[in-house]
């Protein structure tokens, strides 16, 4: 599987709505994420002015996680919401062995500009 982080900042709708009354949302949410055919890793909350929540996803694909991020940014729950694909040190190698295997095949604007 994949891993994805998501970030987000919750709106303040949410932020009222806790207050009323508290919830445990990674609870809350779990059946949601499980309809994606993704898993929780990390639920986290956090004290940046940016963004106040961020999650680790594992799932099978970006269209997943695209499809999830959407469908709860539509809900109102956020202001903001954006989600990575993230790689493992291993994974990132194979990125950077592919490119360096099509390396020769580049040609930047500034070369071609000098031909």
């Amino acid at each position: 599987m994949k891993k994805y982080i998501i970030i987000g900042k919750t709106s303040q709708e949410t932020a009222a709505s806790m207050l009323n009354k508290p919830q445990n949302r990674r609870e809350m949410v779990e059946p949601l994420v499980k309809s994606f055919n993704t898993k929780f890793c990390e639920f986290l909350y956090l004290n940046s002015p940016d963004f106040d929540f961020m999650c680790v996803i594992e799932g099978e694909s970006d269209n997943d996680i695209a499809s999830a991020c959407n469908l709860i940014f539509a809900s109102g729950s956020f202001s903001m919401i954006n989600w990575f694909r993230a790689f493992e040190a291993s994974e990132w190698k194979e990125v950077y062995e592919i490119a360096s295997k099509n390396m020769a095949n580049y040609v930047s604007a500034k070369q071609a500009a000098e031909n």
